[in-house]
């Protein structure tokens, strides 16, 4: 059997073992694996370089972790590796088109993939043609057997039986006379209706009530601790109330176990929840009161300041102190720190030939910024649709019972938090966007009384003073006041742009 032609002599190899289920990984089934491929690279004169398992994997997902370790590794130490040997291409993946795109991955990297099961599977022609074959019949047969277990999971919503792992608070138990699959968790149960009925008396909101019953023990079937995505999801769920249901079920079906909540006590908490504003006024990031905070840092450990009320014997007191709890070196009242730095702005000034060559720098410096942010606006917008369309693709994958509830939540959280991520980045982008004229006069001004510009700007315009000035922020220390030895001046980037034929690069925050 033609193995490749043109592989160096004395390839590695790496053996990818992998079961669908954790009950499937156990030492004997990974062992069994093992040992078929080891007898293919020892029949092949192959030296085996890593062993790399999935347990209890699906090879229906490209995205599983040691899938993409496999191709990873592969890639990293492509001068070695010549090849990667399974127990069967149903062990490499379950579909098609994921089987296609890494097993090209692989060539790409002239790396081959032999099969203990499929010894006709090698890089000729005739060999991607039964990669694919195999690859075919394993996607229909990994189709057919979701197809199975997913009318069986109806038939058994239908008949008011809970098909999957017991959620928080329940324990499976096949041995019930009434048919029931489920009970209460006698350890849990008590917790789970006391979340319930906590949040229902409308005094307390959901962050509360988690805490407390975290505080009193209640945890994943793991044994961590719930996180604020899965505690809304349990005051959410009808099987609490004694209902199970399916996507496959058109409407919920009274269950055979015992609920934990009452039906009453479950529609009250279901009116709190479509009852509160799902989104509320969001925080402000930047308090107009301490134009300061974040920005200057902690001279003696770099941590940012923060801002805020201080209360006295009398009143209270506005200041700006370093959060670190181990440091504490700076604490400074609101009208000092702000009184010193207006001080500090009037000792910058630009030299003459920077203020004579200040315009044509300042056209440069625009037309720059103005072509680096829109180039970096576009890849923004393509990084936020991908994190949509993927997380639509998690949404419709939950639907068809492909990932389980925790899984889902950690995932979707996880998108939702780069998607907030990505479209934060996008409106400090759009507010770099303006008119040349605009950024001329503004930049005027900063050239002729740069304190003053900071004095009269609103928040919004004195933190871009700020950025302008000084990029990464700027130090205080309460004895040798602003230190700012680490980060160059406007005025000192433009004196290097001044005395550049060419602006090449254009210094962030300029």
């Amino acid at each position: 059997m033609n193995i490749g032609t043109n592989k160096r002599m004395a390839s590695e190899a790496v053996l990818y073992l992998r079961v669908s289920t954790p009950e499937q990984a156990d030492p004997l089934n990974l062992k069994n694996q093992e040992n078929g491929c080891r007898r293919l690279a020892d029949l092949r004169s192959i030296v085996v370089a890593e062993v790399i398992l999935g347990p209890g994997e699906s090879g229906r997902r490209a995205d599983r972790p040691s899938f993409v370790k496999l191709l990873s590794y592969c890639k990293a130490h492509r001068n070695r590796i010549g090849y990667v040997i399974v127990e069967s291409l149903s062990r490499f993946a379950r579909n098609v088109a994921d089987q296609s795109s890494a097993i090209s991955e692989l060539r790409e990297n002239d790396i081959t993939l032999l099969s203990v099961a499929e010894p006709n599977v090698d890089n000729t022609a005739a060999g991607r043609m039964a990669a694919g074959v195999h690859g075919v019949f394993n996607q229909y047969f990994s189709d057919a057997l979701s197809e199975k277990m997913k009318e069986r999971s109806a038939a058994s919503v239908r008949a008011g039986r809970w098909p999957w792992a017991a959620p928080i608070g329940f324990l499976n138990d096949l041995k019930q006379n009434n048919g029931a699959n489920i009970k209460p968790d006698p350890l849990t149960a008590s917790l789970v209706r006391e979340a319930f009925e906590l949040y229902a008396t409308g005094m307390y909101t959901k962050i509360q009530v988690l805490k407390i019953i975290t505080d009193k023990g209640l945890v994943t079937k793991r044994g961590q601790k719930l996180s604020a995505q899965t505690f809304d999801a349990i005051l959410r769920k009808p099987i609490y109330a004694g209902w199970v249901y399916s996507s496959a079920v058109p409407e919920p079906v009274k269950g055979l176990h015992d609920p934990i909540v009452s039906q009453e006590l479950f529609q009250t908490v279901r009116r709190l929840l479509s009852g509160r504003k799902l989104l509320s006024a969001p925080k402000r990031k930047h308090n107009p009161a301490f134009p300061l905070k974040h920005f200057v840092k902690c001279g003696t450990c770099g941590t940012p300041l923060t801002g805020g009320m201080n209360k006295g014997k009398l009143k209270y007191y506005a200041h700006y102190w370093c959060r670190n709890p181990g440091c504490r070196a700076v604490k400074v009242s609101k009208t000092v720190l702000e009184s010193e730095f207006v001080e500090y702005l009037r000792t910058l000034r630009p030299d003459e030939g920077t203020v004579a060559e200040f315009p044509e720098i300042a056209s440069k410096v625009w037309a720059n910024r103005h072509a680096d942010t829109t180039a970096m606006i576009k890849e923004l917008r393509i990084r936020l649709e991908e994190q949509k369309m993927l997380k639509g693709k998690l949404l419709r994958a939950k639907l068809r019972g492909e990932v389980n509830q925790a899984d889902y939540l950690q995932a979707n959280s996880d998108f939702d938090n780069e998607i907030h991520a990505i479209t934060q980045q996008l409106h400090a982008g759009h507010s770099q966007h303006g008119t040349i004229d605009a950024f001329l006069r503004f930049a005027n001004l900063m050239l002729v009384d740069i304190a003053a510009a900071w004095q009269r700007a609103e928040i919004e315009e004195r933190l871009r003073v700020q950025n302008f000035l000084f990029q990464g922020g700027i130090e205080y220390e309460k004895t040798q006041k602003f230190l700012n030895t680490a980060n160059p001046t406007l005025f000192q980037q433009l004196r290097q742009l001044a005395h550049c034929e060419k602006v090449v690069g254009v210094p962030d925050g300029i």
